[in-house]
């Protein structure tokens, strides 16, 4: 199997060969003329950037210049969060979106991140967002999302204190085994995750969290005194120290259970060889009195993840397991009259301009209602069919035959696709508040995001926003517009605008 291929059956891994999403912002419009034509953003041929030979043809769909990210973004001060050397906190001078700008040089391993990176675009929101990509003669850029509540590591600092209750461990462990679930579908995995790894989108009781060590899914890191504490014990020898699978990053999130826990790793030492031999001997103690404080369903989790490899449980499993339900869960009466508001039916390129606009304009939402999204799909398959939902809502209706009504109409508004379930997109798409989306502010604010330098929407330019083919997106436009070669700012509005 080659780099960019892989196993996944989500709807999502349809799009795996075609482009990450790269945004390409080259022209800047007026709030009072929106199709005013401005001088382009676009540099002169002269200054494109030419990426090293190797990576030439994967990133020959992208468009890259030679130049940083300053010129669309501007540094800002981090105040109290703490950002590893190689970031720094930007924001966009467009839309006043705060990501964070990963620098890396440009050598051959991070040419190879790179490639890896752009093989394996990662959609999902309990993993960091990469919007773009700049080069210049020195580093790449990467701009990823912004995670204001930092590292899991930093509430930690302090062995002695533990700062989240067992509801809100269990909450934050579900949802970094979703990550590692999604990542499982699309063939990849990471083997060191640790609470270094994920970081809390913001300080609030929600508690949702992200993913946020990219780099290290496709460069693995060498053994050290931070990492060998995830290490699981078929992989303590030198032999099999580099064998990465899927039973590897379960094991990881046992030990980031019961971290969270008791306040420091089952496996301790005072050298890499100390720490390894705790490990292959399944060291970890359940009789200290951090575990009296949580329930006896989470230490008999961690005590089927904490073994050797061939009595380990899947991830599946894991996420099956009795214990989380003692996450909180969302009100469901909520999302019913999300859904019941949902009347007009939705193309699918207006579904493509409303992903965007939730993706770059509201991205808060986005972790809430993926939260709302799992708690319904009940196989974890990143689909929900009507049995599932009608699982959930029958007792709402009067009747289980006014119940199904009910469903059949959902499906007919949000299953764009026509493939019988719904997945998170549709989702997303079907229950975000359109009137408090499509303002006018709004709609101005995603067109100069995606249009070209000549005022217009093209497909050519749109095929990197989208991640869809060109002859895709020139049939939507036939599909939707009267005049699809001539389309403007008031056609984009008209079309948006059918939605309310």
């Amino acid at each position: 199997m080659g780099p960019c291929q892989s196993q996944s059956k989500l709807k999502s891994s349809k799009n795996l060969q075609q482009p990450i999403l790269i945004r390409k912002t080259d022209q800047v419009l007026t709030n009072n003329n929106p199709s005013m034509i401005l001088p382009s953003f676009s540099p002169p041929q002269e200054f494109i950037s030419e990426p090293y030979d190797d990576t030439k043809k994967n990133l020959s769909q992208l468009k890259v210049y030679k130049f940083s990210y300053s010129r669309f973004y501007s540094e800002i001060t981090q105040g109290n969060m703490k950002l590893s050397s190689n970031q720094k906190l930007v924001q966009h001078n467009l839309t006043g979106k705060i990501r964070v700008a990963e620098q890396y040089e440009r050598n051959q391993e991070n040419e190879e991140f790179i490639t890896q990176l752009k093989c394996y675009p990662l959609d999902n929101p309990r993993i960091v967002n990469v919007h773009e990509l700049f080069i210049d003669d020195e580093f790449f850029y990467l701009i990823m999302d912004y995670c204001s509540g930092g590292q899991l590591s930093n509430y930690y600092v302090d062995k002695s204190i533990i700062p989240f209750t067992e509801a809100e461990i269990a909450s934050i462990i579900y949802q970094a085994a979703e990550s590692l679930r999604y990542l499982e579908q699309n063939g990849l995995t990471h083997g060191f995750v640790n609470l270094n790894s994920f970081s809390r989108v913001d300080t609030s009781n929600n508690f949702q969290i992200k993913l946020s060590d990219i780099r290290g899914l496709f460069v693995k890191p060498a053994l050290n005194e931070q990492n060998v504490f995830s290490l699981p014990p078929e992989a303590c020898t030198i032999k099999d120290q580099n064998v990465f699978n899927h039973q590897r990053d379960v094991w990881c999130l046992g030990v980031m259970a019961y971290q969270m826990i008791c306040g420091y790793p089952p496996f301790e030492g005072n050298t890499i060889e100390s720490v390894k031999s705790q490990i292959k001997k399944m060291a970890a103690q359940y009789n200290n009195f951090q575990f009296d404080r949580v329930s006896k369903l989470c230490r008999q989790l961690i005590q089927r993840v904490l073994v050797p490899i061939k009595q380990r449980i899947s991830i599946l499993a894991f996420m099956n397991d009795h214990w989380f339900r003692i996450r909180a869960k969302q009100n469901d009466q909520s999302i019913l009259n999300q859904l019941q508001q949902n009347k007009v039916k939705i193309s699918e390129l207006q579904q493509l301009f409303l992903t965007f606009m939730i993706k770059n304009i509201c991205s808060a939402d986005q972790q809430q209602l993926y939260t709302e999204f799992v708690n319904l799909d009940e196989n974890q398959d990143g689909q929900l069919t009507k049995e599932e939902i009608l699982k959930v809502y029958s007792n709402r209706f009067a009747s289980k035959a006014e119940a199904k009504a009910f469903i059949e109409n959902i499906f007919k508004i949000a299953d764009v696709d026509k493939s019988g379930t719904i997945d998170f997109g549709e989702f997303l798409v079907a229950i975000t508040d359109k009137p408090g989306l499509l303002t006018e502010e709004n709609l101005k604010t995603t067109f100069k995001m995606v249009a070209s330098s000549n005022g217009k929407l093209t497909t050519q330019k749109l095929r990197f926003h989208f991640s869809v083919a060109s002859s895709k997106l020139d049939k939507l436009f036939q599909d939707n517009f009267s005049n699809p070669q001539n389309v403007g700012y008031s056609e984009f509005e008209l079309l948006m605008k059918q939605l309310l």
